[in-house]
């Protein structure tokens, strides 16, 4: 029987100051008769939740958003499934103990109440903190196949690529087959990528960067651009002619979007495609089981591997996870431990 309060991150307000963030006693959540009680042990922090809590992200819009306070910040989280929906328990495919991944505001606390499509059963080959940590970039593996489409032999460009998403962008479009050139935000980033990561070249985001992407390209530019950070323009330059760019995010502009000249995707007959990755699971479900069917199998074959960075221990630690993601110090993806795993995976 879960406890009727629980410790959460909770905004009574927007906070600019994210790093501040302590947690704090709430209810827990009461589900509906078609929802499951999801007990967390562990969630995953991203730039999407800074800008939450500082009411900049897009989810904040006035009339489209769903993001406004009180609210409990985060989103990605791996936990055991505590009780199952009244309105269908016996029919369920999950049981009680299950261990499961899941994408939902209201992640970083203890207890979270989902319907079934916000979750997803944990492969035995996986452990929990790796499949949290792998869940929030699933869009990584959509982003390469399903939507530039990425080709075997051809080179990709990512940005951001010291992140979880932009690691993942990178491991998925080797898996296919593809050339990659890794951006990253400084030397010391770089240096690691290049010793833990399988990719082409690595290329820091400053100075004469883009005539570099073009020298390892022959002069030709990239068939694909995963923009993971915003650098539509500088993209539009890396490109080959008739190349694509994915929009995944603007982690790096804080929420401030660019200007883009029409008449330079003109001249290079470029394609940028926009992929708002939740909004387009919720409109095309079956679209997007095929992709988890296609991107946890890459994750069970070892051909994707979760890059965790640093240790963090209990909702307490948030403050300071969010710092080093605001701060730019993440190497990969963090992970935060809530609460002891009732099941382990099997070896």
């Amino acid at each position: 029987m879960p406890p009727s309060a629980m410790q959460a991150i909770h905004l009574p307000a927007f906070n600019l100051s994210p790093s501040s963030l302590v947690p704090s006693s709430v209810p827990t959540p009461q589900p509906t008769a078609d929802e499951y009680l999801v007990r967390i042990t562990h969630c995953s922090p991203q730039h999407a939740d800074i800008l939450h809590a500082n009411g900049k992200h897009q989810n904040v819009h006035a009339k489209r958003g769903h993001v406004h306070p009180p609210f409990i910040l985060g989103y990605d989280f791996a936990g055991t499934i505590e009780k199952l929906p009244s309105s269908n328990a016996e029919g369920s495919d999950l049981k009680e103990g299950d261990r499961v991944i899941g994408g939902r505001i209201g992640a970083f606390a203890e207890y979270i109440a989902v319907p079934r499509s916000a979750i997803r059963r944990v492969p035995d080959e996986l452990d929990s903190a790796s499949a949290c940590a792998m869940h929030g970039v699933a869009v990584s593996y959509a982003s390469v196949v399903e939507v530039a489409r990425v080709k075997q032999g051809e080179t990709v460009l990512v940005s951001g690529a010291s992140g979880g998403l932009g690691s993942a962008c990178c491991m998925v479009a080797k898996a296919v087959g593809a050339k990659v050139i890794a951006l990253a935000g400084d030397e010391e980033k770089a240096k690691a990528m290049r010793r833990d990561m399988d990719v082409d070249a690595v290329i820091v985001n400053a100075g004469d960067w883009i005539q570099r992407v073009l020298d390892f390209t022959g002069g030709r530019g990239v068939d694909a651009v995963l923009d993971n950070t915003g650098m539509v323009n500088d993209a539009i330059r890396c490109c080959a002619y008739a190349g694509t760019i994915v929009i995944l995010g603007f982690a790096a502009r804080g929420g401030v979007m660019e200007d883009v000249k029409m008449n330079r995707l003109l001249l290079k007959s470029i394609t940028v495609i926009g992929y708002r990755y939740g909004e387009s699971g919720r409109r095309f479900p079956k679209q997007m089981d095929e992709i988890w069917d296609g991107y946890l199998k890459m994750l069970t074959d070892g051909k994707l591997k979760a890059l965790l960075y640093g240790k963090y221990e209990g909702l307490s630690s948030m403050g300071r996870a969010l710092k080093d993601l605001e701060e730019r110090k993440v190497y990969g993806k963090i992970v935060v431990s809530v609460g002891e795993e009732a099941m382990r995976p099997k070896l």
